[in-house]
């Protein structure tokens, strides 16, 4: 997701003289286009949570998409999205935060700011499917779950806004000084609030991978072996994430570099808890499988690291079938699931070692 923030020109003063008091109201204008979609009913209440004192509103709209395959909808969404400095996008988010307050005069040429008040009005567009009867479960099931994390990703974004419309209203609230100076005092410290609020949202998206490491990447392909869950969220290579291909390139190359680098530290894989458990008839989606394990690379040096590459791998079984991007457990039994360490771990040797984890699923 990129997020843009009004230059200095677009934020305008517009100042009312009122005797003896003056209102000065600016208007910052927040846009974050989504590299992912973000809602679809029913509407994750997280959308419409807005931090005490800082007026929110948000309003989701809606452009519908059609298709009964993964395909069918990726390519919907690229026709119909937006269209942003010449790359796809499946929704946009923009937030205008707008804040005002009244100067009142004390005394001697000394004013304070009253009633100062913030609004951070968030319109959301995104994708709507209305699932065909004959839509194929996994396919609906899918839907649902992107949506939800897509939801979350773009909640992160209208927080980091809404958070720095109440850092605004604090750091406002009550100021006084000379009469002269103080809206230039108070279009700093916007100034900085906003440079402020802007670089988290870059930071955001590049830890978050412009939510793919929250699962925002629509129907990630079936596989046998998965490189770092962590590091590919939910599928980087499939087209959930509508990035420009050579900017979605790079941002896996430099992540996948990152996790390998760490993985070239660790000496002795732990993995957490010993064993997992399913019963019959469930569908899960695999990298929320994965996401119930916890992971621990202890290095030579005694360090305990979290985030590096590792590799998931089922031995053949017939007890989990998969369905696109999800297991479906179809019998009782257990079956083994490899974690090794690296994402190019040479051979699969199915045997535990300080590097290889075998974790069994017990089918019930």
């Amino acid at each position: 997701m990129r997020t843009v923030v009004a230059g200095p020109s677009d934020r305008r003063a517009c100042v009312t003289q009122q005797n003896p008091h003056s209102v000065r109201r600016l208007v910052l204008s927040i846009s974050t286009l989504a590299a992912t979609s973000c809602a679809s009913a029913p509407r994750n209440p997280a959308l419409d949570k807005y931090p005490a004192g800082v007026e929110g509103r948000t309003t989701v709209t809606y452009y519908d998409v059609h298709g009964r395959t993964y395909p069918e909808l990726r390519t919907e969404m690229r026709r119909l999205g937006p269209k942003i400095n010449g790359g796809s996008f499946v929704g946009e988010t923009r937030s205008p935060m707008t804040w005002s307050w009244r100067t009142e005069s004390i005394a001697g040429g000394i004013c304070t700011l009253r009633d100062v008040r913030v609004s951070v009005n968030a319109q959301i567009l995104l994708p709507r499917w209305t699932a065909p009867a004959d839509a194929d479960s996994s396919l609906v099931a899918e839907w649902k779950r992107f949506i939800g994390a897509l939801e979350t990703h773009e909640s992160g974004h209208k927080d980091i806004s809404a958070r720095a419309g109440r850092d605004l209203k604090d750091q406002l609230r009550g100021m006084s000084g000379t009469c002269s100076m103080m809206n230039m005092r108070a279009n700093d410290i916007a100034r900085q609030i906003v440079d402020r609020a802007n670089a988290e949202q870059k930071q955001y998206d590049a830890e978050t991978r412009h939510g793919l490491t929250q699962g925002t990447g629509f129907g990630a392909p079936s596989f046998v072996s998965a490189n770092n869950s962590q590091s590919l969220g939910s599928g980087a290579s499939s087209a959930g994430s509508l990035l420009p291909n050579s900017e979605r390139l790079r941002m896996m190359q430099e992540s996948r570099a990152r996790a390998d680098s760490a993985a070239e530290r660790v000496t002795r894989l732990l993995v957490t808890p010993p064993s997992l458990e399913l019963s019959v008839g469930d569908s899960v989606f695999s990298q929320d499988l994965y996401r119930r394990l916890e992971f621990g690379g202890v290095t030579a040096e005694g360090d305990t690291l979290h985030d590096f590459a590792k590799t998931f791998l089922f031995e053949r079984n017939s007890l989990l079938e998969r369905r696109g991007p999800y297991l479906v457990a179809r019998g009782s039994g257990d079956v083994s699931l490899w974690v090794f360490l690296g994402s190019r771990p040479g051979t699969f040797d199915l045997r535990e070692s300080a590097r290889a984890v075998r974790v069994p699923i017990h089918i019930r």
